[in-house]
């Protein structure tokens, strides 16, 4: 067995760069899922806000499955992310998403 001695290894962890799409996509959705917890008391039943109400108010009214009677399920957190990734892709992108939340939450 031959064992060499290398110089070039580098035991420093690796530095993770993420682009900056993917880190405002896990914003805008983090952002968005909690003002839809806020706003239906989500799977702990919390405190609803005015706000967080009127954005999912605002989501049910712009909601394709609601015009067939079919109501999301607001106790469950996989199906809160599924709505909040919907409402990021309707909206065409994360940062028009956390701009149409904005405007639909402090409108009074």
């Amino acid at each position: 067995m031959n064992f060499e001695s290398s110089s070039d290894m580098n035991f420093d962890p690796a530095s993770f760069n993420p682009p900056v799409e993917m880190v405002t996509t896990f914003i805008a959705e983090s952002s968005i899922v909690r003002t839809i917890v806020q706003g239906s008391g989500g799977p702990d039943n919390s405190e609803i806000t005015e706000s967080g109400l009127r954005f999912v108010r605002h989501l049910l009214a712009n909601s394709r499955s609601m015009r067939f009677g079919f109501m999301p399920n607001f106790k469950d957190m996989d199906a809160i992310r599924e709505l909040a990734r919907d409402f990021i892709r309707k909206c065409g992108g994360a940062n028009l998403a956390l701009q149409q939340m904005h405007t639909v939450t402090l409108v009074e």
